[in-house]
């Protein structure tokens, strides 16, 4: 017993020590000579006899954690590509729109687009990239609406979880019920942070303004996107912001709702928006209101398709169900 004591204290049941005990040599006879017809009667005893090493638990991951990894590596990444671009735009090296959109949607594949099968993940990147890239030009809001995209990762995985957690309601219509005044509620936290977000970045220039290299290259990209801009009112950037926010927010719900396709046809939509905005400049006010009013349709659709059950229960278990969304906290 004691040269064999590592093999029974891990042991899970019998088999475990029988084919241990096998391996070392241990057939019938040895089995005997402890009043054992078989080595199987002699593992079960042994089993029995030795008491189990503990095992300590894998660390759980803590519902905060799960949600906002994810949310925060996507916010990362998109932002450090914004200010990349704006920093380049003020030193007189504009990116054209086309390659904002290609290193946008690099970026997005590994995040947003995780779990996905190849078809969609290449789709909803080149979404996310083309909103990020031709809503709003290199500087501020750019920045902003970038840092948004992890916002609203966070916020569509936070509803999935609110959702699973109402799955076990006694009925559909009790289940949507509860869920009715979730959407809506997800919405408008998104949207005060996203407006955050934009009154911090368009404030960054002024904050880092005083001698030096930095504030010097801050005065000028701040210079060159009021240049660029200059077309625009203050009011049409923000509608031009919240249109292109609130399309990504729907588009990530219904994207860890097991509703890709219409996330992506939501963001097609988007897309067509922004991209009208840049060819016909001469009516920003026009085409910026139509972005907002694409994505103020877009959600109440959203809203009915993503009461249904189905929409908030569990993946099936894989090897992408981490990157998936989960449904737990």
């Amino acid at each position: 017993m004691e040269r064999h004591q590592e093999l029974y204290a891990d042991a899970v049941d019998p088999l475990d020590i029988a084919e241990g005990l096998e391996r070392s040599g241990v057939g019938p006879q040895t089995a005997g000579r402890y009043r054992h017809g078989d080595v199987f009667s002699l593992a079960e005893e042994l089993h029995v006899r030795v008491p189990r090493r503990a095992v300590e638990p894998p660390p759980v991951v803590g519902a905060w954690q799960r949600r906002a990894t994810p949310a925060v590596a996507a916010g990362a990444a998109f932002a450090a590509v914004a200010l990349l671009l704006w920093g380049l735009r003020a030193l007189d090296l504009p990116v054209p729109p086309g390659a904002q959109v290609a290193v946008f949607t690099a970026v997005a594949v590994p995040t947003v687009g995780r779990g996905l099968p190849l078809p969609e993940r290449a789709l909803l990147a080149l979404g996310v990239g083309g909103v990020l890239a031709l809503g709003q030009g290199a500087g501020p809001p750019q920045l902003a609406l970038a840092v948004g995209v992890g916002a609203a990762e966070w916020c569509a995985r936070w509803y999935r979880h609110l959702g699973a957690g109402h799955v076990r309601a006694r009925s559909s219509r009790e289940f949507r019920s509860r869920m009715r005044p979730v959407l809506p509620a997800v919405a408008l936290v998104y949207l005060a942070v996203l407006a955050g977000l934009t009154a911090a970045a368009l404030a960054l220039p002024a904050a880092v303004a005083g001698p030096g290299a930095a504030a010097q290259v801050a005065h000028a990209a701040h210079a060159s996107y009021a240049a660029q801009a200059g077309w625009r009112s203050q009011g049409a950037v923000w509608a031009a912001q919240g249109g292109a926010g609130v399309a990504l927010l729907l588009t990530l719900l219904l994207r860890h709702g097991d509703r890709t396709p219409t996330g992506l046809a939501a963001l097609a939509a988007a897309c067509g928006c922004v991209g009208l905005a840049r060819v016909v400049p001469p009516h920003p006010d026009l085409t910026t209101w139509a972005c907002a009013l694409t994505a103020g349709s877009l959600l109440p659709y959203a809203w009915i398709t993503l009461l249904s059950p189905a929409a908030h229960r569990p993946p099936p278990a894989g090897p992408d169900v981490t990157d998936a969304a989960e449904p737990g906290p």
